[in-house]
């Protein structure tokens, strides 16, 4: 990235709004808000998002950047992630977040900020974020230029953040894999089960409605374990187990050398990793895969979406790629 070039990135979702503004491969500020509301409208969706923005624009819209001969530079761009399947820069199927396959995000944003905007699935950024950032040479600070020498540790890494629902990602030989339609990798919608009226998805199995078929909130289980309780203790392992069994079909069918957990629902690593590992391994056919495969939580924590979209944003700007 030009090193006075300004970007920023935004992680939308159902629940909050994330964004950070970026300079190179520095982040500059930051900036997250709820939406406060358990149903979102557009709206309060679209308030929430121009709040953040607001509030990583610098007055007048441009920042001062130090250095000899150092000038005001306007936002090059704006990288949002948001949830659901994203073609030509509009959300067509949104998940938990329906609102948005009503909005326009790019042209609103567009023609509110005057600057290039660009759309991806909030998991693919966020993918795109902590690849770089696992891929970083160890002596090297912050998120690695694009341009610069590549250092690939991990050629092949899968990633799934685990909230309300599932999203997942797969990173190949230094780029997102997209399938031949742009929406693939849906690994949350895989159907497992069958009820009487319904099918069960992995989603079922391995994020917040595993709990809420308990009468539970992650969150509240979460505390509960951590507190002694057995009972949660055993929620937690048999999450973990339902997880295991999931990534040795994707060890299995990809042999990913990495494999990256986000989400809200990854903060409770220590509950349930140890079953998660343990049962991936045992229903993995390889065996090299079995011993080498690396499980591991995001790096960059709640942030890498908004990272990973700032990183779009760069590439759309370099490149002017359209998805």
């Amino acid at each position: 990235m030009n090193a006075r070039k300004l970007i920023i990135g935004i992680d939308a979702g159902g629940t909050k709004i994330r964004g950070v503004l970026m300079s190179a491969d520095k982040i500059i500020k930051r900036a997250e808000m709820f939406h406060g509301v358990s149903r979102v409208t557009k709206v309060i969706f679209l308030r929430t998002l121009y709040a953040v923005l607001d509030a990583l624009y610098v007055r007048p819209r441009t920042v001062q950047l130090s250095g000899a001969g150092a000038r005001a530079e306007k936002v090059a761009a704006i990288g949002i992630g948001l949830p659901g399947i994203i073609a030509h820069n509009r959300v067509v199927g949104a998940g938990n977040v329906k609102v948005l396959t009503t909005l326009n995000i790019q042209k609103l944003a567009r023609d509110k900020y005057h600057t290039n905007v660009v759309l991806d699935n909030d998991v693919k950024v966020a993918l795109r974020a902590e690849a770089e950032a696992f891929n970083v040479k160890p002596k090297s600070r912050g998120i690695k230029q694009r341009g610069t020498k590549q250092f690939s540790k991990y050629k092949s890494i899968f990633m799934l953040t685990l909230g309300t629902g599932i999203g997942a990602a797969w990173w190949r030989n230094g780029e997102v894999m997209r399938g031949s339609f742009g929406t693939a990798y849906e690994f949350g919608q895989m159907v497992l089960d069958k009820k009487k009226n319904h099918f069960l998805k992995l989603e079922d199995f391995c994020a917040r409605k595993f709990f809420k078929t308990k009468g539970i909130t992650p969150l509240v289980s979460e505390q509960k374990a951590r507190a002694g309780s057995t009972y949660h203790k055993k929620l937690w392992r048999e999450f973990g187990n339902n997880l295991g069994i999931a990534l040795a079909n994707v060890i299995n069918l990809i042999e990913p050398e990495c494999i990256i957990i986000g989400g809200g629902i990854a903060h409770a690593w220590p509950l349930f990793a140890p079953a998660m590992k343990r049962t991936a391994k045992k229903f993995t056919l390889s065996k090299p895969a079995r011993k080498k495969t690396k499980f591991t939580q995001a790096k960059l924590g709640k942030w890498s979406g908004a990272i990973g979209a700032a990183l779009l944003a760069v590439m759309i700007c370099r490149h002017r790629k359209t998805l």
